[in-house]
């Protein structure tokens, strides 16, 4: 009852105009930021460590930026979850893809490409992916080859989160690239002789303690990082790639692909990831804001 609840309130939200959920998206982000102060202690301390040379006003500016930021993501997502198949997102133009060909030439020339993202942007667009080439260059993203990876919450919010998620697609309910963490290994396995293009966000803290994460030194700090996906690209020779998600005016984000290498197998897991850390905190660099500071993404395991 509650989860049929939850899809027809979202739904019903989604179909408003989405310049009304970016007025409604200012309420969030006071509601956040001000009221509730959701996580605020966490976000200062992350945006202090990773900032040493910033003053509080400068940091202050960030954090309250980054609220306004989390405010449209929500706003975006219940938004995107109302598309209902994708020529409702597409007119919006609200991502769209800048360099196609870098990712088709991966795509043409390797097994598959894995595509290492993170929770920059607004990652739960991902799912419109096959929407957001507006150039004269077809793009290699089917509703066959692409998958994207996630993590498993509660039975009622996968559901939802499913649903929404998956909104954009011609054949929503017959989608099968929606694939739970721990199921991507044995999927990777089962299609290793099918083109698949594989989007992993990848900057989680690791899911539970194993053998299977590094250290890195992401923004001045040392962190658990997860090396699944690029361990799976070097076992089966796949291109990797990242993806940035640079948000160039309210409303309008750009996915920028940068090559990491076209054969994973040539080259070691932890050099892949640190490569993507480099290009991250780049990104992070040039927009401090446009990332998700109230994960704690530098908590560390015991030794």
């Amino acid at each position: 009852m509650m989860q049929s609840l939850v899809k027809f309130i979202m739904r019903a939200l989604g179909l408003l105009p989405l310049r009304v959920h970016y007025f409604l998206s200012r309420i969030l982000a006071f509601l956040a930021g001000k009221v509730f102060r959701y996580r605020v202690k966490i976000v200062e301390q992350n945006l202090a460590a990773a900032f040493p040379d910033k003053d509080t006003k400068e940091l202050k500016h960030i954090r309250n930026r980054f609220y306004l930021h989390l405010g449209d993501v929500l706003a975006e997502t219940i938004w995107f979850g109302a598309s209902r198949g994708p020529a409702r997102l597409r007119r919006s133009h609200l991502v769209e893809i800048s360099n196609v060909e870098v990712l088709n030439g991966l795509y043409e020339n390797a097994p598959g490409v894995m595509v290492l993202m993170s929770h920059a942007g607004n990652w739960e667009l991902i799912g419109g992916i096959g929407s957001y080439n507006y150039s004269d260059q077809p793009s290699c993203f089917t509703e066959q080859n692409f998958c994207v990876v996630y993590l498993r919450q509660n039975p009622m919010w996968d559901d939802i989160m499913r649903s929404n998620r998956t909104a954009s697609l011609i054949d929503s309910e017959g989608f099968p690239g929606y694939l739970e963490s721990r199921e991507v290994v044995r999927y990777v396995f089962e299609h290793r002789d099918e083109k698949k293009i594989y989007n992993f966000i990848t900057d989680q803290h690791p899911y539970f303690k194993s053998r299977d994460f590094l250290v890195v030194n992401f923004m001045h700090r040392d962190c658990d990082s997860m090396r699944g996906a690029a361990s799976l690209a070097h076992k089966f020779g796949l291109a990797v790639c990242y993806m940035g998600m640079p948000c160039e005016s309210r409303g309008h984000y750009r996915i920028e692909y940068t090559t990491i290498t076209e054969d994973a197998s040539s080259m070691d897991a932890d050099d892949i990831m640190r490569k993507f850390y480099k290009l991250l905190e780049a990104d992070i660099e040039a927009q401090p804001w446009n990332y998700l500071w109230t994960h704690n993404r530098w908590k560390r395991f015991p030794k």
